[in-house]
């Protein structure tokens, strides 16, 4: 009984230690709580213990305690009124007073950021950093505010200090010779880095480490153009020689775009390279002269009478094919490049020098041989002029001319006379006064530049190899022939017989369309018809028997004031000139070969002068 009774007992000792021990541990626990929770609440508003900004210990205070003595230390920041930002490139700078850039320090925003920052994250986490804060340290920064439109407007002031147009280096043939400009430096400021720069020095960093380094940035500026060195230039002009004379010529249907030796050397970054920008610069020019939309033909005209009321050719869409251009241009440049230079001066051409363009073609949907039962099908003759320099009333009859000429049909087997096409040349026909000659002499007459159209009209019948049966060349050389052209190519009319004929022997009718352009001064014909697949050929080409030009001729002149000169003519040498036209059919044989001979006589550069 006495060992229950201790058992019962000892049991009982046990459970009441127990629970004296659950209690005195649950009473610590929960005070413990209720103490973290009151000192949680307490910080909720406050920085953490061991909270520095700066070097200013705000542990325990509020916002606005802080705020306050953070402002009643400033004399340990930085003093803005006497600081200023310095921005520099070399020798040229810009200085503002940091006030004066909207820089300030921004107590108010700092801190709560420092404080939104110090009081993030859960309950736990928030907990861990008050007590963490009992004995390690916790330090935060100030960073400097600014206002940016006042920054750039400084930057903007250094700009225009800095900023150089520069010039590249260029290259100049003259008689034969290398001319080489070395060019300038070019430089610009750029807006946006130098704003990085400053954000990443200055605005990046907190006012302690500010303090201790010199506000000065410097600008960021890309150099655009550098010149050469002496050495660079002497290398250009022995390199570059290789390009005297040298000719490309990019062609597309009718058409020829010739780049000449200037031309070509224009698209070399010098000393050695091609430039890549002048070449993308060309294909865009090229792009625009030659890229066009499809168009449909359409062609009215009355059966009996044969006149044309409405005639639009066909046109295939044409896009340039750019990457296979490029490759022409770098391939021809980099043949020139690659020339041996010899001692002996020798001049190496490339004589394939002739690309046709790659292109898209888009096809009409309709096109003129759907529109008309007379052979007027496709192009069969193209010729083309240009009227440089010539004087509002030559101007103005070139595009009379011009259109007295267009869409005049010619039968098979049938004779055209130029003259009878073109009809009364006077005053009262619509015809100015311009330069012509008569008799050997030059004067002012209507109809002036008729033989712009004649001569264009000319070529268009060589290149369609039909049978000319009247062609006469002018007394003397015309500079407005031999743009593009040799001598011997001209065509002159007059009234009378002093005319261009020619008779049809295609199958079908021949449609002559002429087109001038009175701005450009360019003009174009065209013969249309229906292809037999004869080709012509320029052959046997022969210029001779030159004679220096005649002494100045000067015309007074009313119009002009006294004294004053205009020239109207240029000096032009004898000479004589002889080609065959060689056509033959779509087998190559033999067709026939015409033979035509031009013998110019020396003339005079003539003035009008005032009286």
């Amino acid at each position: 009984m006495d060992k229950i009774y201790s058992a019962i007992k000892l049991n009982f000792q046990q459970k009441k230690s127990f629970w004296l021990l659950f209690g005195t541990g649950f009473g610590l626990m929960l005070i413990s709580i209720i103490l973290l929770r009151l000192y949680s609440v307490y910080y909720q508003t406050r920085f953490y213990q061991k909270t520095f900004v700066e070097n200013i210990n705000v542990s325990g205070l509020t916002l606005a305690e802080a705020k306050s003595k953070l402002i009643s230390q400033k004399e340990n920041f930085i003093d803005l009124e006497k600081t200023s930002l310095q921005v520099f490139v070399q020798e040229k700078k810009v200085e503002a007073k940091l006030q004066d850039l909207g820089i300030v320090i921004d107590v108010d925003s700092n801190l709560t950021k420092i404080f939104a920052r110090q009081h993030q994250g859960s309950v736990w986490q928030q907990l861990k950093k008050m007590l963490t804060a009992q004995w390690q340290a916790e330090r935060f920064y100030l960073y400097l505010t600014y206002e940016e439109n006042l920054v750039q407007a400084l930057l903007e002031e250094l700009k225009k200090q800095v900023d150089q147009p520069g010039k590249k280096p260029s290259a100049l043939i003259k008689n034969q010779e290398i001319l080489i400009d070395e060019g300038q430096v070019g430089q610009e400021l750029l807006i946006n880095e130098s704003l990085d720069a400053i954000r990443t020095q200055i605005f990046a960093k907190n006012i302690t480490a500010l303090a201790e380094k010199d506000w000065q940035v410097q600008a960021r500026v890309l150099q655009t153009t550098s010149p050469l060195s002496k050495a660079e230039v002497e290398v250009s002009k022995k390199l570059l020689k290789k390009f005297i004379k040298q000719t490309l010529h990019l062609t597309y249907e009718y058409q020829k775009i010739t780049l000449n030796d200037q031309q070509l050397l224009d698209l070399i970054a010098l000393p050695d390279k091609l430039d890549q920008e002048k070449i993308e610069t060309f294909l865009e020019e090229l792009k625009t002269q030659i890229n066009r939309p499809n168009r449909n033909a359409s062609f009215q005209y009355d059966p009996e009478s044969l006149k044309i009321t409405e005639f639009v050719p066909d046109q295939d869409g044409l896009e340039i094919d750019t990457q296979a251009v490029e490759k022409i241009l770098s391939e021809f440049l980099g043949k020139i490049l690659e020339l041996e230079i010899k001692e002996t001066n020798e001049q190496q051409i490339i004589q394939e020098n002739t690309f046709v363009i790659p292109m898209k073609n888009s096809p009409a949907e309709i096109t003129l041989a759907e529109t008309n039962d007379l052979g007027i099908k496709e192009v069969i003759g193209f010729g083309e002029s240009w009227y440089d320099h010539s004087i509002p009333g030559r101007i103005d009859n070139v595009a009379l001319t011009t259109d007295r000429i267009n869409l005049h049909l010619v039968k098979p087997g049938e004779e055209f006379s130029f003259n009878q096409a073109l009809g009364e040349v006077s005053d009262k026909t619509g015809f100015k006064n311009a330069y012509i000659i008569e008799k050997g002499e030059t004067k002012l007459a209507p109809g002036g530049g008729v033989c712009q159209v004649s001569s264009t009209l000319f070529r268009a019948l060589l290149n369609a190899g039909v049978k000319i049966t009247r062609r006469l060349p002018h007394a003397y050389r015309v500079s407005y022939y031999e743009i593009g052209n040799e001598p011997g190519f001209d065509a002159t009319v007059y009234a009378g017989n002093v005319d261009l004929r020619f008779v049809n022997d295609t199958s079908g009718h021949i449609l002559i369309s002429c087109q001038s352009d009175s701005k450009k001064l360019y003009m174009f014909c065209k013969l249309y018809g229906t292809s037999d697949g004869r080709k012509t050929e320029i052959s046997k080409y022969k210029k001779w028997g030159q004679v220096p030009a005649l002494p100045a001729v000067y015309i007074p002149d009313p119009n002009l004031k006294p004294g004053q000169l205009k020239q109207i003519d240029w000096a032009a040498s004898g000479i004589k000139a002889e080609f065959t036209n060689v056509i033959r059919d779509k087998d190559g044989e033999l067709i026939r070969e015409d033979y035509y001979y031009s013998n110019y006589r020396p003339w005079a550069a003539k003035y009008l002068r005032g009286i």
